[in-house]
């Protein structure tokens, strides 16, 4: 009998069949299981491509560094020492008057060599401060001396005391020498502060001295000492010590008033005014807001001036040619585009070239960046929306107030999107499968870092521009009262002899709200931010409803508040002894 051999062999040819195309299914699975693999690891771990220089890109194109990327120390080095000679730059002499201030002893050599400074200043001849420390324990010692003559027996004998010698320099001293700032004082009120200004006669005129020069170059030390940091950390000393110097030059300008040297205050505090349109040259946002705090702090002291300087019509006219001649005292829109800009693009290529780490970011929302270092980043893009954000900013200050500050509104209302969007566990992990979008994650990120303070700041810009606008109207009254003995019944009588035109108020649209006062003064004033007429109260100023207050009541707030001018001002006081109670 034969047997059938295919009969029990077609069973096993067929398992054989099916199990070879299981193996192959299983290793077509595999592969595609690798080749996503190989995919994601390539889009999160992949080469990221390289850096394009472009305006869209890294906005400035030139000077670049060996890497061949744009070198933004370099840039605004270059920008800022354009045109400047030692003998044209302020910061020669205001470096000489003020020196070493805030600059660290390794910063000397480079900071003098980079003024064209043949020696190194001595710290022996520069200014000292109104509020070292030495100044108020000179202040102290009188103090001491004039309490003792109305004090005796156990009171006296406490006054003498350390704890409340302590509490004379730290409080009372520095609440007198603010007070010497903002009035007329004189040299038997103060013989203390009297002496400082005497000592300090030389520093004191190298600034007024530095003022009249056409440049500021005072490069940042971190720009000139080969460390290679990020331009967020860039130090600003020459500034931030301009604000002592400006302090200075306002007692001084005080005690000639208070001595009736009226021709020497309005010299001083010219001086103040000019140091705040040198200040902003870096194009730095700081240094924007430091100059608007420095005019600030000149038009306060300009106005007391007018009202108690007992003025000549020659006089009251030329201080009037003076402050219409001034510019603006900052540009928020050149310092976005050519300072912030530049410090976000920097930061974007330093965390690209790995030079700085996530990590080295801090704000709301800053977690994802520590991932940077590890992942692949389309740095191009970041650069392109980055620059894209600061260009909306750009178009925003050049509109109309309300405009601006619709828009301004709808650019914060986006950037708390995007923010928000960031911190989503779609948005993060999206970002793990999509280069494209840890890209975009990225820069939402950083925009929301980098760009909300830029709104604040233009605010500042505003406030400054009213308050020099103000300062000029009260330079006008004072020409009107020089010539006619009283301030006018209402503004419209400026011009066309006085002013060209009186200004409106910034914040209205309207005229400035101005009364003459029965004790020989005038309240002057605009609604401010809130467009509201607060009737002449001010946050700033112990102003309310249009008068001079002990304390302003609680709870003002600048949302509801005034900008206001109010003259004559209280006159000098020095503080009252104490009284047994306040006794430590």
């Amino acid at each position: 009998m034969r047997i059938d051999s295919t009969a029990t062999s077609r069973p096993d040819f067929d398992d054989l069949q099916q199990a070879r195309e299981k193996t192959r299914a299983r290793w077509i699975f595999a592969g595609l299981v690798l080749l996503v693999l190989i995919w994601f690891l390539f889009q999160l771990f992949g080469p990221q491509g390289g850096i394009v220089v472009s305006k869209e890109t890294t906005f400035i194109t030139e000077p670049l560094g060996e890497d061949g990327l744009p070198d933004y120390g370099a840039f605004l080095l270059n920008r800022a020492s354009e045109g400047v000679t030692p003998q044209n730059n302020a910061a020669v002499l205001t470096w000489q008057a003020m020196w070493p201030g805030e600059l660290e002893q390794e910063h000397w050599l480079p900071m003098a060599d980079a003024l064209g400074l043949k020696t190194i200043p001595s710290a022996e001849d520069s200014l000292v401060r109104p509020y070292d420390q030495s100044v108020r324990k000179e202040i102290a010692r009188w103090l001491t001396e004039q309490f003792s003559k109305t004090l005796e027996g156990e009171a006296a004998e406490r006054l003498l005391g350390v704890d409340w010698q302590a509490r004379l320099e730290q409080e009372t001293a520095d609440n007198l020498i603010g007070a010497a700032m903002e009035r007329p004082w004189t040299s038997d009120q103060i013989p203390a502060l009297a002496r400082w200004v005497e000592d300090n006669r030389r520093p004191l005129e190298l600034l007024v001295e530095a003022s009249a020069r056409p440049h500021f170059y005072s490069p940042s030390p971190t720009l000139i000492d080969n460390s290679d940091k990020s331009l967020i950390e860039m130090l600003l000393p020459a500034v931030q010590g301009m604000r002592s110097g400006v302090r200075a030059l306002k007692a001084r300008a005080m005690w000639h008033l208070g001595e009736g040297r009226t021709a020497e205050a309005w010299q001083d505090l010219l001086a103040c005014h000019r140091l705040a349109r040198l200040v902003p040259r870096g194009n730095t946002l700081v240094e924007q807001l430091i100059a608007i705090a420095i005019d600030g702090v000149a038009c306060r002291g300009t106005i007391t001036l007018l009202h108690h300087g007992n003025l000549s019509v020659e006089q009251s006219r030329a201080i009037l040619a003076d402050l219409l001649a001034l510019p603006r005292v900052s540009s928020m829109q050149q310092s976005l585009d050519t300072g912030e800009r530049l410090f976000f693009l920097d930061a974007v290529l330093r965390m690209a070239q790995g030079k700085m780490q996530g990590q080295d970011m801090s704000g709301p929302g800053a977690g994802p960046l520590q991932a940077v270092s590890f992942v692949a980043i389309d740095w191009n893009h970041i650069l392109r929306e980055g620059n894209r954000w600061y260009d909306r900013f750009s178009k925003a200050l050049e509109l109309p107030r309300d405009e601006r500050k619709k828009e301004f509104q709808q650019i914060d209302n986006d950037l708390q999107q995007i923010a928000a969007a960031a911190k989503r566990p779609g948005m993060v992990i999206g970002g793990i499968f999509s280069r494209q979008r840890r890209s975009q994650m990225i820069s939402n990120i950083l925009a929301s870092l980098f760009l909300p303070a830029l709104e604040s700041a233009a605010y500042a810009e505003d406030r400054s521009i009213a308050i020099l606008d103000m300062t000029r109207v009260a330079a006008a009254l004072a020409v009107y009262r020089a010539e006619h003995g009283e301030y006018p019944e209402q503004l419209a009588v400026l011009t066309p002899e006085i002013l060209p035109e009186v200004p409106l108020d910034l914040y209205s649209g309207a005229p400035l709200i101005y009364e003459r006062k029965a004790d020989g003064g005038y309240l002057l004033y605009s609604v401010f931010e809130n467009g509201t007429d607060e009737r002449g109260t001010s946050q700033a100023d112990q102003i309310v409803d249009g008068e001079w207050v002990d304390a302003p009541p609680e709870g003002l707030r600048r949302d509801t508040s005034d900008l206001v001018i109010r003259v004559p001002e209280p006159a000098f006081k020095l503080p009252d002894p104490p009284t047994i109670e306040e006794w430590p």
